[in-house]
């Protein structure tokens, strides 16, 4: 007897995985759906990803709302033939046993339901969470409007459709503001403006938690060094004169900091349990600031790279990231991360390390700055760089030898 009943189940990606928060159904009940339409989107840690459908069939249930957070292997969705009775799509329902979290995705451990066997969701690539689909309001959108306290029903949207966009959003916050909506403001205590409340989303509880038990468990001490970057905006100024490729300073320090990573293994390291791991190759992770976290996307091999060829990769890494359409594989499996506050004009800060990984680095903004030369005060474009290191893998003199190559490669600009 062929199947007539499908479950769409809250599908994993990765290991640490437990639960996904829905951020956007693209499908409602009674809409008939073909296996491989994109059935919703599930965010997770620090990406959104796109869940399509396991079988073609008619929805007849949506089980779990946007914004709600459900376990890995919980039934969220159920469509079937048809020709189902509704009382046969209850009882399937009520019979259904959530999955073993412990199963991977196309491992074969799918969900066991009762009484026909789950077709486990088909996970597909990353998708950008503010991109036009079905639903009227995106993800992003929806938070903005949580945020500001703005009914998204008022609101008048300009994508495919009428989808309402963060832009949308925005103006329509500007306008209410100015008194030009007609819409009422959010009520607020008199004289006294009312505090916005927001549950965490994935990504944001993710990095909290992650972070939290960096710096519960990592013994952390840092390591700060002035570097002269003259010689190094000159070697830039060369590159962007000569190439099609506009090369930043944040570029070539990533490539400076590759290249000091083969030459001190004991920094290119993570702490797998009680295994220090040491790599052959820099694999160096770039912390980008975007409206859901922090997300840190990995440069591969970035020694083996120039300064062009890191460029254009980070830059498309970046805008990526900015608008969650990174894929797990991006984010993961990084040596070493290099978090650059130079353009906020931030002069010098510390860092928390990004685990398993055992030292992070932290770049100031480049400034011009009175120094000694030859007994001499002559003003010079310095910047600041704050090595934080893992006790338990670096040793003091370790991190210090790490960043006397890494200085001396930034202030000759050899080899960049």
């Amino acid at each position: 007897m062929s199947q007539r009943i499908y479950p769409v189940t809250m599908p994993k990606w990765g290991i640490e995985m437990t639960e996904g928060t829905i951020t956007e159904w693209h499908v409602s009940p009674g809409q008939s759906v073909t296996k491989g339409d994109h059935l919703l989107d599930v965010e997770t840690e620090k990406i959104v990803n796109s869940v399509e459908a396991p079988a073609s069939g008619t929805v007849r249930r949506l089980l779990a709302d946007v914004g709600g957070t459900e376990k890995v292997g919980a039934l969220i969705a159920v469509f079937a033939d048809a020709d189902v009775p509704d009382a046969e799509v209850d009882a399937f329902i009520a019979a259904f046993k959530p999955a073993d979290t412990s199963f991977e995705p196309d491992s074969g451990n799918a969900p066991a339901p009762s009484p026909a066997p789950a077709a486990a969701p088909v996970p597909a690539a990353s998708v950008d969470a503010s991109a036009d689909g079905g639903s009227k309001v995106s993800p992003i959108a929806r938070r903005l409007a949580e945020k500001l306290g703005i009914d998204v029903s008022l609101i008048k949207g300009t994508g495919t459709h009428g989808r309402v966009s963060k832009e949308d959003v925005e103006a329509f916050a500007a306008a209410m503001q100015a008194g030009q909506t007609g819409a009422a403001a959010p009520a607020a205590s008199a004289g006294t403006a009312a505090p916005v409340r927001e549950r965490m989303t994935s990504m944001r509880a993710t990095i909290a938690r992650r972070l939290l038990e960096s710096k519960q468990t990592i013994p952390h001490y840092r390591l700060a060094v002035d570097v002269e970057l003259t010689a190094l905006l000159a070697h830039r100024a060369a590159l962007n004169a000569g190439g099609s490729v506009k090369v930043s300073i944040n570029d070539l320090l990533v490539r400076a900091v590759a290249l000091a990573l083969v030459r001190h293994p004991e920094v290119n390291a993570q702490l797998q349990g009680d295994e220090i791991v040491r790599f052959v190759q820099a694999d160096v992770c770039v912390a980008v600031a975007s409206d859901s976290g922090l997300i840190t996307p990995v440069v591969r091999n970035a020694d083996a790279k120039t300064a062009a060829q890191i460029s254009t990769e980070v830059a498309d890494l970046a805008g990526r990231a900015r608008s969650n359409r990174l894929t797990r594989e991006e984010i993961t499996g990084g040596t070493f991360t290099v978090s650059n506050l130079g353009m906020f004009g931030v002069d010098r800060f510390d860092a928390i390390i990004n685990p398993p990984q055992v030292a992070i680095l932290a770049v100031g903004a480049g400034q011009d700055r009175v120094v000694a030369r030859d007994g001499q005060p002559v003003v010079r474009r310095m910047v600041t760089l704050t090595l934080s290191c893992d006790h338990r893998v670096v040793d003091g003199a370790m991190g210090a030898k790490f960043l006397a190559t890494l200085r001396e490669l930034v202030e000759t600009a050899k080899s960049l």
